[in-house]
């Protein structure tokens, strides 16, 4: 009968050979066999660390016998300097199989947060680190923030990647949102110290990813439009609503920032100053021709155009001006722009006028003009006197 030949053993082999029998070439990561058989290999350490100084098996060998008998074999020899050699590092079993497999999409994406996302939600400086750095950190253990910003940055790389990856990082920008919105609204009705900046951080990448992802719509019902703008103009002004729980503490914390618009002496454009002077000479002859009509409300929404749309012009890149002026505007002049009502459109039309000024802003695009175009098409003729200035500056 044919005898087994039995195998060379091995004592650094991986534990999978050294259970089935059989000489392991200990290749690194994986060896022949695991490979071949598409097992896990793994190389079970004798210690924590094993640094090796690259010496061959007969070295070792050499250094098992006696010392008397080395020495007197190397006697004639002078010792020769060994450089220590870490690919014979032997992580434990538990270490190998213990640590989840890198999503490589996933760290492009942060990277992608740190590098230039961030900079949608910033108009200085200060606010920019808050953005980039502190949100961050409140992801760490904010899953639904982390998946925001993921989602954030996937739809960036759908704008400037032109890799063939575009429907992917499409889908995988819906999946982080999808998934994002469902662990955010669980935490709604609790609100404290302890989630307030994620749950700011979230709702402001929220409406940037809003705006963004009208653009890629396969249905042009679900793109930009009067309708979907009100709707977003909304869903911002829910942010001042999350804001208000835990106020005192983000305008005391390292938020800060995010909080101080104050007046950076940027002069308007005369031409937009001249035009927000009309609607509210405009404001004041509707209250005067319709009593039931708010003229308190109309106006800070107007005062908003002019405190807020000078970031249009000197940080296009932020949109900051759009978040800032649906927290300004009251609840009833949205209301009334969700009526239609004709001068609340005819604000909005010089809305439009900011927004297409940064329209070079991957999120923008062209949604002021197909927002103004649907108000002209809305208003009365009798109204439209009152939009040509926003019309010549948007759509001639």
């Amino acid at each position: 009968m044919r005898t087994r030949r039995s195998h060379q053993k091995s004592r650094l082999g991986c534990s999978n050979c050294k259970k089935r029998r059989v000489k392991c070439d200990e290749g690194r990561p994986a060896c022949v066999n695991c490979t071949q058989r598409h097992d896990t290999c793994v190389y079970v350490a004798a210690s924590p660390f094993i640094l090796s100084t690259g010496r061959s098996r007969r070295s070792e060998t050499a250094s098992r016998t006696p010392p008397q008998v080395a020495n007197s074999s190397n006697s004639n020899n002078s010792p020769q300097p060994s450089t220590p050699d870490l690919t014979h590092y032997a992580p434990s079993a538990t270490a190998t199989t213990g640590i989840a497999p890198l999503n490589l999409d996933h760290l492009a994406l942060e990277l992608q947060w740190v590098m230039h996302t961030h900079k949608l939600c910033a108009r200085n400086e200060e606010s920019r680190r808050v953005w980039q750095i502190s949100a961050l950190q409140e992801a760490l253990h904010a899953p639904f923030l982390m998946h925001g910003i993921l989602a954030m940055s996937a739809l960036h790389f759908v704008h400037l990647r032109q890799d063939g990856r575009q429907a992917e990082w499409l889908d995988l920008a819906i999946s982080h949102k999808s998934e994002a919105l469902a662990l955010f609204h669980d935490q709604l009705q609790h609100i404290d110290e302890s989630n307030a900046k994620a749950m700011m951080s979230f709702a402001g990448i929220a409406v940037v990813f809003s705006f963004a992802s009208a653009l890629h719509c396969s249905d042009t019902d679900d793109g930009p439009s009067v309708n979907a703008l009100i709707d977003l103009l909304i869903l911002t002004r829910g942010v001042q609503a999350i804001i208000s729980h835990a106020s005192d503490f983000l305008r005391k914390s390292n938020f800060a920032p995010i909080f101080d618009i104050s007046d950076d002496g940027t002069v308007l454009p005369n031409d937009f100053g001249e035009a927000l002077d009309r609607l509210d000479k405009l404001n004041a002859q509707y209250s005067r021709d319709s009593p039931a009509h708010n003229k308190e409300m109309y106006e800070s929404s107007i005062n908003g155009l002019r405190s807020l749309g000078r970031f249009a012009f000197t940080e296009p890149g932020s949109l900051t001006f759009v978040g800032g002026w649906a927290i300004r505007s009251s609840q009833y002049y949205l209301d009334e722009l969700r009526n239609l009502e004709p001068l609340a459109l005819v604000i909005l039309a010089h809305f439009c006028v900011l927004l297409h000024h940064v329209r070079h802003n991957w999120c923008i695009g062209p949604w002021g003009r197909i927002v103004l175009g649907e108000i002209v098409q809305t208003l009365h003729a009798d109204w439209q006197c009152h939009i040509t200035w926003p019309i010549v500056q948007v759509l001639r």
